[in-house]
């Protein structure tokens, strides 16, 4: 099984936040697909934004980077801000099944995900 990666990107405005997402059904998850082959997972995410969903990725900034734990396999999750959102930004989103929710409505999303807190090397030295 390929290794998977995660991305979202926050949105703050006078509403609040927002992050963006896909649905399934009634359930909400963060945008997920396999690493790319040959590249990070950072590069991964950047590369589908750019080449698949068509957004300027040089407007956006890295806000944030866990290793969490999504349907019980650990991911490399990119929460990114920075991003002027639009009516052309919310329709290339839209294309690839993918929408702005406002974090109010994502406490089902928010408790699934299992964020480890230790860091990464303190685990490594045990």
């Amino acid at each position: 099984m390929k290794k998977q990666v995660a991305g979202t990107i926050m949105s703050v405005d006078t509403d609040g936040a927002s992050f963006l997402v896909q649905q399934q059904g009634s359930q909400y998850s963060f945008y997920n697909f396999p690493v790319f082959t040959g590249q990070t997972p950072l590069g991964s995410v950047l590369s589908k934004l750019r080449e698949e969903v068509g957004l300027d990725v040089d407007q956006l900034r890295l806000f944030d980077s866990v290793i969490a734990e999504l349907d019980d396999e650990k991911v490399a999750l990119f929460v990114f801000n920075n991003l002027t959102i639009n009516d052309h930004v919310r329709a290339l989103f839209a294309k690839q099944g993918l929408q702005f929710v406002a974090g109010s409505q994502l406490h089902q999303l928010f408790e699934s995900v299992h964020v480890n807190t230790q860091p990464l090397f303190e685990q490594l030295s045990k």
